[in-house]
């Protein structure tokens, strides 16, 4: 028998009811590719999945091999099992509701085929509702909280169509040599808020090999919330630390530099990228050659931080009264500039247009924000952490930032 080429691992053990999309993309997988595929559901859930796999079983290029989990479900444990039964020189790690592209399988091979040490190729992933950037690997701010790098950003952006090689990217989507993810050991299953792919990852450099992004590998993946406790937060991370010691470091503000982006924090110590000024002022520039929304939106698309467009195109917006239009600029300017008075007309908009979910967020937002302010003892240790860091590593953008950040409140 030949070995596949390519198993395929679908952890259908969160939302085993978005199983069916993935399934439905697997016809895209290049005929050239010899291939197999295991879904891994909870145990409740097998049942209607093979069902629709015995449906769909004429459609599909290959029959998915379902396999049942119990409890405890987590994706780490389902991938884990899935790859004890997978005999394929490579495997692609998918959490259900994912949908396979054209462009998904070959390029993330050829990576791996052509280069002995790079350890995981990674995709671009691309939210199908909205079109942008759900992410294109993972990066990490001063303080070490990994962040997927240019999420809402246009999935055009020249930024984020330059292949890179990271610290970190997610299990979604990634694709491993089958020897190299039993050589590290498969998931650390310990872990309860996903940190097992950072581990992955960190045993992975640990062993001289690369993470790569390969923008040309396309996913579409939706965007779901997940909800991680603090206590759990703060229990990985010990756990991660004394595991990795000092396998990742801060990234976020090296990157957006790389871009020509400026670093910034907000006041209760939330990093962000921004434009220079003089960016800023030329596409306010284009924008008055030709004053109307469409220019506005256009120049939003071509550089999604600009500030300015935002303010505008939401105001145009919010006076025609078209609401609801308005709320998705607000969000985004948000997204991207985390500042009070933006959350408060977030939040002023999102009840003009009788948005109760988006003006709940936006008042839970506000009042976790007055919370850190309320008592700063907290953010000034951060902060004077972050800048004595700074200098002794190098970092002199970043040690002027907090220390000016300690200097505007007469601290330093």
């Amino acid at each position: 028998m030949t070995t596949p080429t390519l198993s395929l691992l679908i952890s259908a053990v969160s939302h085993p009811e978005a199983t069916a999309q993935t399934m439905a993309s697997l016809a895209l997988i290049p005929e050239t590719i010899t291939h197999e595929v295991f879904i891994v559901a909870s145990s409740d859930e097998t049942a209607p999945i093979a069902s629709f796999i015995q449906e769909a079983e004429q459609l599909l290029p290959t029959t998915p091999e379902l396999l049942s989990l119990n409890t405890p479900l987590s994706h780490a444990r389902a991938f884990n099992l899935a790859a004890q039964s997978a005999t394929g020189d490579h495997l692609l790690f998918i959490e259900a509701g994912t949908q396979l592209t054209e462009n998904t399988i070959l390029p993330l091979l050829s990576k791996l085929q052509s280069s002995s040490t790079t350890g995981i190729a990674a995709p671009l992933h691309i939210c199908p509702e909205s079109g942008r950037v759900q992410g294109c690997g993972t990066t990490f701010t001063p303080s070490l909280r990994a962040q997927p790098l240019f999420a809402s950003f246009p999935a055009t952006h020249a930024a984020v169509n330059k292949p890179r090689t990271l610290q970190a990217v997610p299990a979604n989507g990634m694709l491993m040599r089958a020897a190299d993810f039993n050589d590290a050991g498969q998931f650390d299953t310990s872990y309860l808020t996903g940190m097992e792919i950072l581990d992955l990852c960190a045993t992975v450099r640990d062993k001289d090999l690369t993470i790569d992004f390969i923008p040309e590998a396309t996913l579409l993946t939706p965007d779901i919330p997940k909800q991680i406790s603090e206590d759990d937060f703060s229990v990985d991370t010990l756990r991660l630390n004394s595991r990795h010691k000092g396998s990742f470091g801060p990234d976020k503000h090296t990157l957006a530099q790389e871009e020509g982006y400026l670093f910034a924090i907000s006041p209760w110590l939330e990093s962000y990228m921004t434009l220079t000024q003089e960016r800023e002022q030329e596409l306010t520039a284009q924008m008055m050659q030709s004053p109307d929304p469409s220019t506005c939106f256009a120049l939003i698309q071509e550089e999604p931080l600009w500030q300015t467009g935002y303010a505008q195109l939401a105001a145009y917006l919010e006076s025609t009264r078209r609401f609801d239009e308005a709320c998705g600029i607000r969000l985004l300017q948000t997204f991207f500039f985390p500042m009070l008075p933006l959350y408060r007309k977030l939040a002023a908009t999102a009840e003009a247009a009788n948005n109760a979910d988006l003006l709940q967020m936006a008042n839970d937002k506000l009042e976790h924000i007055n919370s850190q302010l309320e008592d700063i003892s907290g953010l000034t240790k951060k902060a004077a952490g972050l800048a004595n860091w700074a200098r002794k590593a190098g970092e002199k953008d970043l040690q002027a930032l907090y220390e000016g950040w300690l200097k505007d409140l007469g601290l330093l």
